[in-house]
């Protein structure tokens, strides 16, 4: 059978049944976020070196002997050619010397002539026939050296170029210490500059090169990498490399001070605006809006570059990744997107 419940009852139960609804707790609403699209962009990169210039050539001529300077036979910044006599020693004496030894040698030549002739007659004894082709053979050394000699006082260019200003004049006492002028062959000019080591996977010989010059402004000088150094300085953990740049008009000189530009082609990355970057005490990782979801990516920085981050990670390119609201978020949790920094875009 059926109880009444009368109205203050009723009235309790009612009252009752409100306090429990109000203390069961209501779902939190969704964070709001403003998201942005990641892209992909090759990690391409230029550096700018300091570099110093050199001749594809250059010495120091010195003379190979003493002695007193006859003749300064060329003019500063003149081009030369290989061979070309560029100063003179006195040389008199080693002249003479010559002449003695050529006179020597057709003495010795006409006795071993006449000895010869007797060969198998007995009139001469071989050994008497020997000494004489062997003084022959000396008389012959003697005119070498004498001849070398006087060469030595002739100063040459040993390749083509162009010489420097001359240190002596004629009179001058000179020793083969003495450093007479400088030579450059300048047609090509090297130069060179170091590259740090974490790029150096990334520089082939033959890659172009440009270089600029304060005392040519606004024009670059084009070349390429000649020869990359077989070692790292354990110092300064760099690589030293040469690069070769035509000078055709012969404007550029050694000793020049360069500003070397090298561009370095890298691999595809996946790059998010700087702000969708943040870190925790167990590294980087960006926030990732998928199927109305907040989901963890972890995300290494690789470079900056103009308000971007190029990235190591998994996170796919065209992905919506979080740049504000990054606060409230916590993986899993639903969100709700209100803003975009721009439509999803691939580039090659």
């Amino acid at each position: 059978m059926l109880k009444k419940i009368s109205a203050a009852a009723l009235a309790s139960l009612v009252l009752a049944c409100g306090l429990a609804a109000a203390q069961t707790p209501a779902a939190p609403p969704a964070p709001p976020v403003i998201v942005a699209p990641s892209t992909q962009a090759n990690d391409d990169m230029a550096l700018t070196l300091l570099g110093n210039g050199s001749a594809r050539q250059s010495v120091v001529v010195f003379p190979a002997v003493s002695g007193e300077v006859a003749e300064v036979a060329f003019r500063p910044g003149q081009t030369v050619r290989a061979a070309q006599v560029l100063l003179r020693l006195v040389d008199r004496t080693e002249r003479l010397a010559a002449d003695l030894a050529s006179a020597r040698v057709d003495a010795a030549r006409a006795l071993a002539a006449r000895y010869e002739g007797t060969r198998g007659t007995g009139a001469v004894p071989e050994s008497v026939v020997d000494e004489a082709r062997a003084a022959l053979r000396a008389a012959g050394i003697e005119l070498a050296q004498a001849r070398e000699a006087v060469a030595d006082r002739v100063v040459r260019a040993p390749f083509a170029g162009v010489v420097g200003l001359a240190t002596v004049e004629r009179g001058d006492r000179v020793t083969p210490e003495t450093a007479l002028t400088t030579l450059d062959d300048r047609r090509v000019l090297f130069i060179d500059f170091e590259v740090p080591e974490a790029y150096l996977a990334r520089v082939k010989a033959g890659q172009a090169v440009t270089a600029a010059n304060p005392a040519y402004p606004g024009r670059e000088f084009k070349g390429a990498v000649a020869q990359i150094d077989s070692r790292i300085d354990p110092v300064s953990r760099n690589v030293r490399m040469r690069a070769a740049v035509p000078n055709t008009d012969d404007v550029l000189r050694s000793g020049m001070s360069f500003q070397v530009a090298l561009g370095l082609s890298g691999p595809p990355r996946v790059s998010v605006p700087e702000l969708a970057l943040q870190w925790d005490r167990d590294g980087s990782f960006v926030w990732v809006v998928r199927e109305g979801r907040s989901l963890r990516v972890p995300a290494r920085p690789v470079r900056r570059a103009e308000g971007r981050v190029l990235l190591d990670s998994e996170l796919k390119p065209g992905e919506s990744v979080v740049i504000e609201g990054v606060q409230r978020l916590r993986a899993g949790i639903a969100v709700r997107v209100v803003g975009n920094g721009g439509a999803a875009r691939t580039q090659p």
